[in-house]
């Protein structure tokens, strides 16, 4: 039988929910949430799936509430023709992604979304070896504080440095460097076990760069269809980034650096390495203590909820499914449950991808930043597919205005 929930105090709880110790008491005198007295010490504790149910609900409140159009110009809902997420369902170019990482690998994919010809397998992304050692050398003289989502940034700005056609805008070049420049974000890791041939398929070249646990044809397989599912989501914070860049005409490799500085948040790109440690944590005690150790944080715990699924996250599904048949997620994937039984009839919000790459790392004995590098390296594909697609609109049309608020001059 498992332990109670920790509690949260007042200051973590009103922190979590964003709110004022005041505001917080009001909402247990409305009936909004429940509090207990504290054993010792005095004070009231809260339960810490309730404060995040809370949470839930009102951010879904905010959601539903109409915007204010009357005072400035609102940032403009922006025509697209590449992914669709609808019916918790996601697409790229009107097909299903599950379908797509099902019978595809990422070369394939990528195909699809850049809407170049279809090639049996997808054409194969190549990087310049002359590029490839500058680009690890330069990762070597980072910090000891140095993640590997530091090197691949400074991947993009070495291969940028060494294309002298990287103003070329048309739709074609950008194709062909950007293929370059995944592969060199992948091949300027380090190794950690055997190097692939430079010939292998993106996810072959980048399984060692994660682990130095060898990879069997199902490995491969899984973390290939977990490229395709990270492809792309529409108008994410980094991708708004690499559009916001390319609008004003910056060329690709600037555009995906402003994508990457994005991308390294908490609430976006590096919420995967917070699932993985949630998710080590839970592997080596209870998991009512891990998730109560994650939400004393007042950060929320990760691995659930999404804003645009309601029901189920595709992706997750989707590759927890898959996991679930592979013996060496096995243990992972047990304490997932454990915690989805705990976490998801208490909040209502379903897993998402962010714990499928999490059991992923755990299971493939990949670092806690796994995750966020796998999501980076696919990703930068479907940034790429963006750019190029406001490369085709009309130049700085993404330039919103302010409304100023500050002291009147004089």
């Amino acid at each position: 039988m498992s332990e109670p929930l920790p509690r949260l105090t007042t200051a973590q709880a009103a922190a979590r929910l964003g709110v004022k110790p005041t505001t917080l008491y009001a909402y247990v005198s409305r009936g909004l949430i429940g509090s207990a007295r504290a054993e010792t010490g005095g004070g009231s504790t809260f339960d810490a799936l309730d404060v995040e149910q809370l949470a839930a609900t009102r951010r879904r409140g905010r959601a539903g509430a109409a915007p204010d159009h009357s005072r400035g110009r609102p940032l403009m809902v922006l025509d697209s023709p590449l992914t669709l997420i609808e019916d918790d369902e996601l697409y790229y170019r009107g097909r299903r992604a599950t379908d797509l990482a099902r019978t595809g690998g990422l070369e394939a994919a990528i195909d699809l979304l850049w809407a170049q010809t279809a090639v049996a397998g997808g054409r194969s992304c190549h990087a310049l070896p002359e590029v490839v050692g500058p680009a690890r050398a330069a990762g070597d003289l980072l910090g000891p504080a140095a993640r590997l989502i530091d090197r691949m940034q400074l991947s993009v700005v070495v291969a940028g440095s060494h294309d002298p056609l990287r103003t070329d805008l048309a739709p074609d070049a950008v194709h062909s460097a950007g293929r370059r420049l995944i592969a060199t974000m992948v091949d300027a890791l380090p190794d950690l076990g055997p190097a692939a041939p430079g010939s292998a398929s993106v996810a072959q070249r980048l399984w060692p760069k994660l682990t130095a646990s060898p990879s069997t044809p199902a490995d491969l397989a899984l973390l290939d269809a977990t490229l395709v599912l990270c492809l792309d989501h529409d108008l994410a914070t980094a991708t708004l980034a690499a559009r916001v860049a390319a609008s004003a005409r910056a060329h690709p490799y600037a555009a995906v650096a402003s994508a990457l500085s994005a991308f390294d948040s908490a609430m976006h790109g590096s919420a995967p390495s917070a699932a993985t440690q949630m998710l080590r944590d839970g592997l080596d005690r209870a998991p009512e203590r891990a998730i109560a150790a994650v939400a004393a944080r007042g950060q929320g715990i990760p691995g659930f909820g999404h804003v645009l699924y309601r029901r189920t996250d595709p992706r997750a599904a989707f590759l927890l499914g898959r996991m679930s048949s592979m013996d060496r997620y096995a243990a992972a994937i047990r304490v997932t449950r454990e915690l989805v039984a705990m976490v998801g009839p208490r909040t209502g919000r379903p897993v998402n991808v962010d714990l499928a790459l999490a059991v992923l790392a755990v299971g493939a004995e990949m670092g806690d930043d796994a995750g966020q590098v796998i999501f980076a390296v696919a990703r930068t594909a479907g940034w790429l597919a963006h750019v190029v697609d406001e490369y085709g609109q009309k130049p700085l049309r993404l330039r919103p205005e302010s409304a100023y608020v500050g002291p009147r001059p004089g």
